[in-house]
């Protein structure tokens, strides 16, 4: 018997462990990704982070890094990870792998060549990735995001490399009027393609090409904000009926009646506006994950 208590105790001590590691690695990452953006391109830019694990999750796979590349344009990742928990996780750390490799090859690439090849930096993360799950022999999969961020003088240039995930919208501000500009639909000069998601079983399907990502670019204006957020928070509803889910539509209006205002209060009320919906945490079923970041109108190079 009293083994058996010493087993549990040791079990929920390594549980312990564990959640303070997770919730210390997704802190990390909110306090890493708000510094670079304060020096980005010489200009401190306001961001807005939420993040709520599934109900009664311990770990969550939803991930988003920005990273400084050599030529001084800077990749934006953000990925969602099938399934919760310990797998999610694993995936999510495998992913991180991948994307760590491929950054560590282009910086020496790029001390010969002098410059950089967006679209091969991709294929080369959707590789190793794709080696990294054959090893281990598991069929999960994720969901990334990938863009790369170029200031240009009037505005920035944007380009997606979508692999299975939701594209962000776009909140601007038009003289008197807000204009919502939703990437997820087809537009005028815009077109929302994007690739396989990222898995050993799709890689099987897909065959030829899967590496291979389309290339998506939009022109964003200085002034403009831009959220990027997972498909929990669209996707839930306070019951089983798909019908009820949140949806765009809720999404958008929170981001109209909120125009104008600090990132983070947005992102909070967003959140907030979810809870509410779905009435308890409980109906929680996916991670949410929100991000919402302001462009300066002018640059202080």
């Amino acid at each position: 018997m009293q083994l058996d208590r010493n087993t549990d105790a040791n079990k929920l001590k390594r549980l312990d462990m564990l959640i303070a590691e997770a919730n210390l690695v997704r802190e990390k990452d909110k306090i890493n990704v708000r510094n670079l953006f304060r020096d980005f391109y010489h200009n401190k830019l306001n961001v807005g982070i939420g993040f709520q694990r599934a109900y009664d999750s311990i770990l969550a796979g939803d991930y988003f890094d920005l990273i400084k590349l050599p030529d001084s344009s800077h990749l934006f990742v953000f990925t969602d990870i099938s399934g919760h928990g310990l797998p999610a996780y694993t995936t999510l750390i495998r992913l991180r792998s991948a994307i760590s490799m491929a950054i560590k090859n282009l910086r020496k690439t790029y001390v010969e060549d002098s410059c950089i090849n967006p679209s091969y930096l991709i294929q080369d993360i959707v590789e190793k990735f794709i080696n990294i799950m054959e090893d281990a022999n598991t069929n999960d999969f994720a969901g990334v995001n990938f863009t790369i961020i170029i200031e240009e003088d009037k505005f920035f240039r944007l380009k997606f490399y979508n692999r299975g995930m939701l594209f962000p919208m776009i909140v601007r501000n038009e003289k008197n009027s807000v204009k919502l500009i939703n990437l997820n639909n087809e537009h005028i000069d815009w077109t929302p393609n994007k690739s396989f998601l990222l898995g050993v079983e799709f890689s099987k399907i897909a065959e030829e090409g899967y590496n291979h990502t389309p290339e998506c670019e939009f022109i964003l204006r200085k002034g403009d904000s831009i959220l990027y957020y997972s498909d929990g928070i669209i996707e839930a509803c306070p019951d089983d009926e798909e019908e009820n889910e949140f949806g765009e539509h809720r999404l958008e209006q929170v981001l109209i009646e909120n125009a104008g205002l600090f990132p983070q209060l947005v992102i909070d009320d967003l959140i907030y506006t979810v809870y509410d919906y779905i009435g308890s945490p409980v109906q929680q079923k996916d991670d949410m994950t929100a991000i919402m970041i302001d462009y300066p109108i002018s640059s202080n190079k």
